[in-house]
């Protein structure tokens, strides 16, 4: 299973670069493994296969790791399906329930509660559909669902869920007025 992931995300890695005839399997994991785009997700999915089997301390471990090395922190909890894809890691945190197929995070996301949760409760985390988008600095709080082909611009702050295939930004123009500030 973990095998298959890493192939397949891959395989996007090398569609988003224009390399789609390559041919993502073991060898090419190997090559890539210290490639700042794609270890991050190595160590997202080692840690998440580690929990799944029930070892202790290695989840947490790995996580760290990334934390350290990429300034990524994702948690073990958290399902990721295929196709993910960091452009730049630096700031970023994951907490959501799921992330589905194909998702690109760029740096400064954040996906968690709204409040202090401290042993993840997933009734209270983010669930991002297939195709997603995550712009710079985006913020999605809480038991909210950004629906299949959403995309959320940068330094947007979502706390109702998204339909899908919608696009959601953060006017520049927002003039607030005097007796409001």
């Amino acid at each position: 299973m973990l095998k298959q992931l890493l192939c397949k995300d891959l395989a996007r890695q090398y569609a988003l670069e224009g390399e789609a005839e390559k041919q993502a399997g073991v060898a090419g994991i190997l090559r890539r493994l210290f490639h700042p785009r794609f270890l991050p997700i190595v160590l997202c999915r080692a840690s998440r296969s580690c929990m799944q089997t029930g070892i202790p301390l290695l989840p947490r471990l790995l996580s760290g790791l990334n934390l350290v090395l990429f300034g990524i922190e994702v948690t073990p909890s958290c399902e990721i399906g295929p196709g993910i894809f960091f452009p730049h890691t630096v700031g970023t945190v994951i907490g959501a329930r799921r992330l589905g197929s194909n998702v690109t995070v760029f740096q400064g996301v954040t996906l968690g509660a709204r409040e202090l949760d401290m042993h993840f409760d997933p009734g209270k985390r983010p669930d991002v559909g297939d195709n997603v988008t995550l712009g710079s600095g985006c913020k999605v709080l809480g038991a909210i669902r950004i629906g299949n082909n959403a995309s959320v611009g940068a330094n947007t702050v979502v706390v109702h869920s998204i339909e899908a295939n919608a696009k959601v930004i953060l006017s520049q123009n927002i003039v607030i007025p005097q007796e409001n500030r």
